[in-house]
């Protein structure tokens, strides 16, 4: 188990793509993260995903040990190939920081189901004023029950905006489909629902696409208070 004890550097990157360069930059992509992954002990995960049909919208998530191993991921040649090229092939783009609230996978997190039947849910949750710590205890106890109890459940990541604690950020990987709605019939899903209808002010969730995952696998990090 990849147990850390110090918050690693959490990224989220929205890029949009020219369609015309899609194909090429979706090769260069998954070279560039396979690499990585292999290459780089401290790159910790490593996740792209799109949101529309057409593959455009991309979402890309990125843990790193800390700030000094994104620096050597930067200067890789893999991901300098991949730069040189997405410079003419974005149309937007945008960073999110992040800070990791609790990070749970499976040792076998990515052996568990091929990424065409993994099922990807991204949420977003603005909190009502105050709510967090009520909120942070419920969610982390259906996170912990959920990785510990369903097979099917293959990992979660929980974090909030740089700066903005009642904002909520959440990736969630199901083996498959079938897998995610026994989740959400679970007394734990039910009753961390049950414990926080009154403290969410907004809740948005997305279907995402994987289109290339890695990870070292087994991470767990859970922030202090």
């Amino acid at each position: 188990m990849t147990n850390l004890e110090y918050p690693p550097l959490f990224k989220l990157y929205e890029i949009d793509i020219k369609p015309e360069k899609q194909a090429q930059y979706f090769a260069l992509g998954k070279r560039n993260l396979n690499l990585s992954i292999k290459t780089e002990p401290q790159t910790l995960a490593m996740h792209a995903t799109h949101s529309d049909k057409k593959g455009l919208k991309n979402l890309i998530f990125e843990l790193y040990q800390n700030k000094a191993a994104q620096e050597r991921h930067r200067n890789s040649p893999q991901f300098k190939k991949y730069a040189l090229f997405a410079k003419n092939a974005i149309t937007k783009r945008k960073v999110t920081e992040l800070i990791p609230e609790l990070l749970l996978e499976k040792y076998d997190f990515l052996s568990k189901s091929s990424s065409e039947n993994m099922a990807v849910k991204y949420a977003r949750i603005s909190l009502k004023r105050e709510s967090a710590a009520a909120f942070k205890a419920a969610v982390f106890s259906e996170m912990q029950q959920a990785i510990a109890l369903e097979e099917g459940v293959c990992a979660m990541y929980a974090a909030t905006i740089q700066n903005q604690p009642d904002e909520w950020l959440f990736l969630e990987f199901y083996q498959d489909k079938a897998a995610y709605d026994k989740h959400r019939a679970t007394p734990h899903f039910k009753e961390y629902l049950e414990k926080t209808k009154g403290l969410v002010e907004t809740k948005d969730l997305t279907d995402l696409v994987a289109d290339t995952l890695v990870s070292q696998g087994n991470l767990n990090y859970e922030r202090g208070n």
